[in-house]
């Protein structure tokens, strides 16, 4: 006998399968309960409505992501391959679920893009605070300057890394702008020294020309 738990997660694979394959337009609620091999009404018993199934379907995925990308930043133990894998595996996330997240900021209905919105808001702070926690790390192992704020430079890379959702609508315009203007001397920082200890910089530079 197949439990509620299994008939849920049969629902959003059907979902996120058919969501990436067509988009929110041109899926069905009948061609997901096919795919799934349930009854429509089903569906209802779990998902108040398709847009709602679709914003579930957005979250599994994303849970799903952030469960992968902290194993994999847990298991690295060298700096270089933790940063590697904050850097590589968002781009990674990004290719496999391109029409999962395009269909999310053209088709999904404006009483429902709302609710989208403060979603990416949340897991945009979850990516700061990963990459804080990475910053952090580096300075515990005597590799990154201590002067470097984790927290704020976590901020302005992810605000740098998603730069285009900014520029729609004055409102979010005058944010950007504002913490641009707040990180100024971070980023002068950052261009004159970098985020590495100048000892552990020297150092890897003379080690490279050793083995040269």
């Amino acid at each position: 006998m197949t439990s509620g738990i299994d008939k849920r997660e049969r629902i959003l694979g059907s979902a996120i399968e058919l969501f990436n394959r067509w988009g929110f337009a041109k899926t069905s609620l009948d061609e997901i309960a096919r795919n799934a091999y349930i009854a429509k009404s089903t569906i209802y018993y779990y998902f108040p409505s398709k847009e709602n199934l679709f914003i579930s379907a957005i979250q599994e995925k994303a849970e799903e992501f952030f469960q992968k990308l902290s194993t994999a930043i847990d298991s690295a133990e060298k700096f270089e391959d933790k940063l590697s894998c904050f850097l590589s595996l968002p781009i990674t996330c990004i290719f496999e679920n391109m029409p999962l997240l395009a269909t999310a900021m053209q088709q999904i209905p404006p009483d429902y893009f709302n609710g989208l919105l403060v979603k990416r808001n949340e897991y945009r702070q979850r990516m700061n605070d990963l990459l804080a926690k990475i910053m952090d790390y580096g300075k515990s192992q005597g590799i990154i300057n201590e002067k470097i704020n984790s927290e704020r430079f976590s901020e302005m890379i992810n605000d740098w890394f998603i730069m285009g959702d900014y520029w729609n609508g004055g409102e979010n315009k005058n944010r950007i702008l504002k913490r641009l203007e707040r990180d100024h001397d971070l980023m002068v920082q950052l261009l004159l020294y970098g985020i590495l200890k100048r000892d552990t910089t020297q150092k890897r530079k003379m080690k490279k020309a050793n083995k040269g």
